[in-house]
């Protein structure tokens, strides 16, 4: 066997696809190996002393021509990153392209090397998942859509459920204004003394009904969600408002245990109502049957340590040990949580209480809500004594000093002739 055919067989078994052009014979091939040939389904006793414009659409060989008059300016190898063929099986290949240009100085060719990959699959396979990836895109943008209106669902069940209580809230100041009109309409004397007692009681009142409406349009609103620096003793104070009616129906007493210098929060306000009107409303349903009720709702700061690195991925990526973090729980007084359920408290649809009271949605909704504040919310029975405890953990990367415990009982929630909260406060060492 000659060297030539020694060469020629080498080349033919290449796992690459080679040929090389004749620059000074117009570009005409003269090698085009075995590798070459399946790639583009040509065999070589048709492609050898032809060019791109005997082989190829005029399109195709346009592109071809120019990249190898390039390749010749800059006089040394180059890497085309895809190059795209059409077979006669009307199949398109997708080539990696490295073009070298070789000048024989004895004779005084110039020829044109090129060594090719068939990147077919990676391109399909990287379609496929561009392909994917705008439909996860579209399925995220409707799951988001659909979060939203799920919450918006739940918050109307708890509008709903605090509606008799909002009437009764905003009914109350109203009489009283009706009072006021009343005594006006009988005349004006200019030293009258009750006057200005009667015209103040219209202003509070006015304001009362005023702050109930408005945190009630608020709390009712749809809209994405908005995180700002948020007081969380300002929130805490208007969802207490909202629930005032059955807090007091339900003869429910309520304590606020909330640390002084509590740093922001970054809340959208009215979706976090949302979650606490939910585990308030919860815990006095579960208080039902128990002759004492007590709520209390404690609030804190706290430096994370030791926190588990075994608690699952979704923790672990949420706190870490030495994370400044915000905690609020609120306790009840009941039976606490059954044993059989305590795994399925979060599922959607699942749901303790009887038929019409409850959609089941509530805390998988809640929970979901608390995720979106890159926080957590867990529920279980209390160490202390018998109820339950519902646990929000927020962070927070504003600093704050340590100082005394405020400790505020709103047995406070009981009503007196002029609708006023009756509270009693008392300082405690921290």
């Amino acid at each position: 066997m000659g060297n030539s055919s020694v060469i020629e067989s080498v080349l033919d078994n290449l796992p690459v696809a080679l040929f090389a052009k004749e620059v000074t014979d117009n570009f005409r091939f003269v090698v085009w190996n075995k590798k070459q040939e399946e790639v583009t389904t040509i065999p070589a006793e048709r492609a050898l002393g032809k060019n791109d414009y005997d082989l190829f659409s005029n399109e195709s060989a346009d592109y071809f021509r120019k990249v190898d008059q390039s390749v010749l300016r800059r006089g040394k190898a180059t890497e085309v990153p895809e190059e795209i063929i059409t077979t006669e099986n009307q199949r398109e290949v997708h080539l990696r392209t490295i073009k070298i240009p070789v000048h024989d100085q004895e004779t005084g060719r110039i020829l044109i090397v090129g060594i090719s990959e068939d990147v077919s699959e990676q391109v399909q396979s990287r379609r496929q998942l561009d392909r994917l990836n705008r439909h996860l895109l579209r399925a995220n943008e409707e799951l988001q859509i659909t979060q939203l209106q799920l919450i918006q669902a739940e918050k109307l069940e708890s509008i709903g459920r605090l509606a008799a209580g909002v009437a009764h809230e905003v009914k109350n100041p109203l009489g009283l204004l009706l009072l006021g009109v009343d005594y006006l309409s009988q005349g004006i004397l200019p030293d009258d003394p009750n006057l200005p007692t009667i015209l103040q009681q219209m202003r509070e009142a006015v304001g009362r009904a005023d702050r109930i409406v408005r945190g009630l349009v608020d709390f009712s609103s749809q809209r994405a969600l908005t995180r700002e620096p948020t007081d969380l003793a300002s929130v805490i104070e208007a969802v207490l408002l909202l629930a005032k009616h059955e807090i007091v129906r339900s003869n429910t007493t309520v304590e606020l245990q909330i640390r002084d210098g509590l740093p922001l929060v970054f809340l959208d306000m009215s979706k976090f109502e949302q979650v606490l009107i939910n585990l308030v409303i919860n815990a006095i349903q579960a208080m039902e049957s128990s002759e004492s009720r007590h709520l209390t709702i404690h609030a804190w700061e706290e430096i994370l340590s030791n926190v588990s690195r075994n608690e699952g991925a979704r923790t672990r990526e949420l706190f870490r040990s030495g994370d400044r973090v915000v905690i609020l729980e609120i306790r009840d007084s009941g039976p606490g949580i059954a044993p059989s359920d305590a795994n399925r408290l979060f599922d959607p649809f699942f749901t303790t209480k009887a038929t019409g009271k409850g959609t089941g949605l509530g805390l998988s909704v809640a929970r979901r809500i608390i995720e979106l504040h890159s926080g957590t919310l867990s529920l279980k029975n209390r160490t202390d004594e018998s109820g339950a405890v519902a646990r929000i953990v927020l962070p927070t990367k504003i600093p704050t000093s340590r100082v005394s415990i405020r400790s505020v009982s709103v047995e406070a929630l009981k009503e007196e002739a002029s609708n006023s909260v009756d509270t009693k406060t008392k300082k405690l060492t921290s």
